[in-house]
């Protein structure tokens, strides 16, 4: 076969086949991208909602373990090397005395912490262990609720932000 039967594609034919496969493209890479933009939000959302409540939880579990009212303090006023005291709650004595467990905010680190703390004879506060027990946090609040505290942290991964709250009471009596 030869001549008329047989013809190929023109220059213009080629050009609109690429432009429209290009089109296509694109938008397949789009789609793809935005879904993976939502997996990722949807992930730092689980993250920061995760990692809000188990701080709030581990608080919540300290507060519950405690003696009646007297033995958890909100806002206590404990001079420490860093951070801002939120919340104190007595301890079994220790080798150095009356212990103390006190969760601090670090807002520089946003982090929360929890430590031992103990007191010497002058008053003096040494802590003598301390561990973070939430990361990310940018806002934390403690406030005294009749006979306990209600607890509320703010966690953010990624620019999410997760929120968690929560009421405890002393259960020991």
């Amino acid at each position: 076969m030869t001549g008329a039967g047989r013809r190929g594609f023109s220059l213009i034919e080629i050009v609109v086949a690429l432009a429209v496969g290009a089109i296509l493209m694109a938008l397949v890479g789009s789609v793809f991208v935005s879904s993976l933009r939502a997996w990722r939000h949807g992930q730092n959302l689980r993250d920061a909602q995760s990692h809000a409540a188990t701080l709030v939880d581990v608080m919540a579990r300290d507060v519950r373990a405690a003696s009646q009212a007297p033995s958890v303090r909100v806002r206590p006023p404990i001079e420490l090397p860093e951070g801002e005291p939120l919340l104190a709650l007595s301890s079994p004595a220790t080798e150095g005395g009356p212990a103390w467990i006190v969760y601090v905010f670090v807002s520089e680190r946003q982090e929360v912490r929890r430590q031992v703390v103990t007191f010497s004879p002058a008053g003096a506060a040494a802590v003598r262990e301390s561990r973070p027990v939430g990361s990310g946090v940018t806002r934390i609040s403690v406030e005294q609720v009749a006979d306990g505290v209600t607890i509320e942290a703010e966690v953010t991964r990624d620019r999410t932000v997760g929120h968690s709250r929560t009421t405890a009471a002393p259960r020991n009596p």
